[in-house]
């Protein structure tokens, strides 16, 4: 069998769409087996080839051709490229993927209802603060936790009325007392603890599921409308 090379330089290429007329026999990239289209009665299928155990290589009228061979003159032999099927994803894959939508959806913006309490912008425009969002990246929430500890040592010295601003999304103080703080701070946690709760049950699922990819677990997260 002779050898294709010449000495050439190689740029990586793994899968092709082969005509039947041609045998692969090989993958690339230490896969067991490797997808190409070939004719049969008039219709396209899909096939596996067997990996070359000795080789690896493409086999082409019993001529052997790197499966990184320069993509153009593999297209010249006939063959054309494929994209490979991407992995099916795991339940471990799902659930990381289920981590990381929660932690996206508690670092979102909270929005809370301030009611009448003042707000001040930094030019001392005074109105009165109605509905406003609350940062909740990571850096925002030891801010909070911080402004929490000021707002617990104001109330269990007596003076739950100290007024302890929070700042909004759009820059405005709110004026909010120590007592307001942490109701506030406890509708953040609440919410936090249902995001986790929702997300936890939904790995559940997943890990019991036949299927994992078939759990819906995009929808139905707290908060959503």
């Amino acid at each position: 069998m002779q050898d294709a090379t010449g000495g050439r330089t190689v740029a990586f290429h793994a899968d092709y769409i082969v005509p039947a007329k041609f045998s692969l026999q090989a993958t690339a990239n230490g896969r067991t087996s490797v997808p190409y289209r070939y004719q049969a009665n008039g219709k396209v299928r899909l096939a596996h080839a067997p990996r070359d155990p000795s080789s690896g290589w493409l086999i082409i009228d019993d001529v052997q051709y790197p499966p990184d061979w320069p993509h153009d003159d593999l297209v010249a032999l006939g063959l054309e490229w494929v994209e490979p099927e991407p992995p099916a994803l795991t339940a471990d894959d799902i659930c990381r993927q289920i981590d990381a939508e929660r932690d996206r959806r508690t670092a979102l913006d909270f929005a809370y209802d301030f009611g009448e309490t003042p707000a001040v912008d930094d030019s001392g425009g005074e109105i009165a603060a109605g509905e406003r969002l609350l940062q909740m990246r990571p850096e925002d929430q030891r801010n909070w936790q911080a402004l929490q500890g000021a707002a617990l040592t104001a109330v269990v010295s007596g003076a739950p009325e100290t007024v302890l601003p929070m700042r909004a999304e759009d820059n405005w103080n709110i004026q909010t007392t120590a007592a307001q703080v942490l109701q506030v701070l406890a509708a953040m946690t609440a919410h936090a603890s249902a995001l986790l709760l929702h997300g936890g049950a939904l790995k559940s699922q997943v890990r019991a599921a036949a299927d994992p990819a078939s759990v819906d677990w995009m929808t139905g997260w707290p908060g959503d409308v």
